[in-house]
């Protein structure tokens, strides 16, 4: 065989091995493709129980106000997403991780995919845990206002007792020393809260909360148990004057606990957060338009 008639047979080696790779991908994409389209139908399912939390008006749920029906759609929310998002989540993702494309370029383009798919489920699972800490802080608060409400509450019938207290005698020698210890916690109560209104840290502030007010409140609480009282209305007044420091206990309990929340949410960019959620489906763009080139490229 002389050097034209190699150089020949080198040409139409290498053509036709190009031609077999090349119909190699055509094939892996067709097939490729095929598989895709289940994939897809589980993530039409996804984006349509998405779409039915109507995340285009989040903005009305999430304000400052909050109404009984507000909070009835926000639980609902938190539930739907629980129930039935995350569980399409689960099946979608299967579908994808399990298909796998026999060559390098169609793997490729599937990995793009794959690697959206992450997004999709980091925006998935922002929403649900901006939305359950919203939750939490509406709970919070509330329980903060009922604990409030107790405070005032009690404050009224300690006063009530007090005032029935008589003006001479053991009663108001026992009522005396009662004020005093009362007046006096007051003072050291009013200087010690101080400290929450200055610009210490959110850990800081929880810490002092933990370390130094709860412990005490409790020990007011111990001195007040302690003092010898037998009247009628100062006992009354004691026992009221004790319901106000166990509420003001769970009050700053509360107060610890919403301060976490609350530094949670601020750090969560939820307006971020429901864009990329309700525009789950166009992250695929650069996907899509890399299968395409790879599909021009093999025609």
């Amino acid at each position: 065989m002389n050097k034209i008639n190699i150089f020949i047979y080198l040409i139409m080696s290498i053509s036709i091995i190009l031609a077999a790779c090349g119909n190699k991908v055509t094939s892996d994409i067709k097939n490729y493709k095929a598989e895709m389209q289940d994939v897809q139908s589980e993530e039409k399912k996804l984006v349509h129980e998405l779409d039915k939390l109507g995340l285009d008006k989040a903005d009305q749920l999430l304000g400052s106000e909050v109404t009984e029906e507000k909070k009835k759609k926000l639980k609902l929310i938190e539930a739907s997403i629980h129930n039935k998002i995350k569980p399409q989540l689960k099946v979608y993702e299967k579908k994808v991780k399990a298909i796998n494309p026999e060559t390098s370029e169609v793997k490729d383009v599937h990995n793009i995919y794959k690697r959206n798919l992450i997004k999709k489920k980091q925006f998935i699972l922002d929403l649900e845990n901006y939305m359950k800490l919203f939750n939490q802080s509406i709970q919070s608060n509330e329980k903060i206002l009922q604990y409030t409400q107790l405070f005032e509450k009690n404050k009224a019938l300690s006063e009530q007792y007090a005032n029935q207290v008589s003006a001479k005698g053991k009663d108001a020698k026992e009522y005396e020393l009662l004020a005093d210890i009362i007046n006096d916690n007051s003072k050291q109560l009013k200087n010690k809260v101080e400290y929450l209104s200055t610009d210490a840290t959110v850990k800081q502030k929880q810490q002092y909360i933990e370390n130094k007010l709860l412990p005490f409140l409790k020990s007011n609480v111990d001195k007040l148990n302690q003092t010898q009282i037998s009247s009628k209305h100062v006992l009354g007044m004691r026992k009221a004057t004790i319901e106000i420091y166990y509420s003001l206990i769970n009050y700053y309990r509360e107060r610890k606990l919403a301060m976490n929340i609350e530094t949670k949410l601020q750090n969560m960019p939820i307006q971020d957060i429901l864009k990329n959620t309700k525009y789950i489906q166009s992250i695929d763009d650069e996907y899509y338009e890399a299968l395409r080139k790879l599909e021009e490229k093999n025609k």
